[in-house]
């Protein structure tokens, strides 16, 4: 509304002008002020909007949206703005600061796997925490040994075996051209526990290149699924999370507007 208010300032100056009994307009010092508003409620605007949509992961948004909030507003306290508009963004960055959902983002597991299973961030947001990014590159190990535990069979009940057998050559009797060759590559595979399996799997997810920002990290990883057949399965069931409850909510205003008490008996083809 303020960035809409400002392009039309010739238009509501030359309009006041006309009428009798006009209210009192702005001062250019305070145009100035609307001004330097826009640009410190920007960030806020582009955080929202990436973080409400619906076509896309938003879980693994998050941790790298409240980095860049609190970096832009490090780099608008530098900028020559008027007195008003300096104390907006020292009271915007102290209440950020207040927030533990803001200051502590980082420490929540659900959020931390999500960014870095996500193939266009992966450890970087962690990189300023060489702890942090220790208990998350664990936490994912761990995980991963749990689906590899689950999904091999152990050779000795006891304890966990060296050699795992893979659930796979169960589908033995299916025909198929990759047959021969998947066959040779299970066989290539060095075995080991589910842990150091685990642990071979992530670290080849980390040398692997970083894909850009507006690359699809899900078709990356459908794509990447025969190299990562065990942390595939963790990315599909994580990067599920949504960062916020707007597409939630965006379905119960859309079934608002369609069901209601004139058109409750709708059937399922029209609702």
């Amino acid at each position: 509304m303020i960035c809409r208010f400002v392009e039309l300032e010739t238009s509501i100056r030359g309009t006041l002008g006309l009428l009798n009994n006009a209210p009192e307009n702005l001062k250019p010092e305070e145009w100035v002020i609307l001004i330097g508003l826009i640009k410190v409620l920007k960030p806020f605007e582009e955080a929202t909007k990436a973080i409400s949509g619906q076509k896309y992961i938003t879980a693994s948004l998050v941790i790298v949206i409240v980095q860049g909030l609190f970096k832009v507003f490090d780099n608008l306290l530098k900028m020559n703005f008027t007195q008003r508009v300096l104390e907006v963004v020292e009271k915007l960055l102290a209440n950020m600061n207040e927030r533990d959902s803001f200051k502590h983002m980082e420490k929540s597991k659900t959020l931390s796997r999500c960014t870095f299973l996500d193939q266009r961030f992966r450890h970087i947001p962690f990189n300023h925490n060489a702890t942090l990014l220790n208990t998350t590159k664990n936490d994912i190990i761990e995980k991963t040994s749990e689906i590899i535990r689950s999904k091999y069979i152990e050779e000795d009940g006891t304890h966990e075996s060296a050699t795992l057998v893979d659930v796979t050559h169960s589908n033995s009797e299916q025909l198929s051209i990759w047959k021969d060759i998947d066959s040779c590559v299970a066989k290539s595979t060095p075995m080991g526990t589910a842990k150091s399996r685990a642990i071979v799997e992530v670290q080849r997810y980390l040398e692997d290149p970083i894909i850009t920002r507006c690359q699809d990290p899900l078709k990356w990883w459908k794509e990447h699924s025969y190299n990562y057949p065990h942390l595939s399965g963790l990315a599909k069931n994580t990067l599920c999370h949504l960062g916020t409850s707007v597409p939630c909510e965006r379905i119960f205003s859309s079934t608002g507007l369609v069901l209601n008490d004139r058109r409750c008996r709708l059937k399922n083809e029209k609702s």
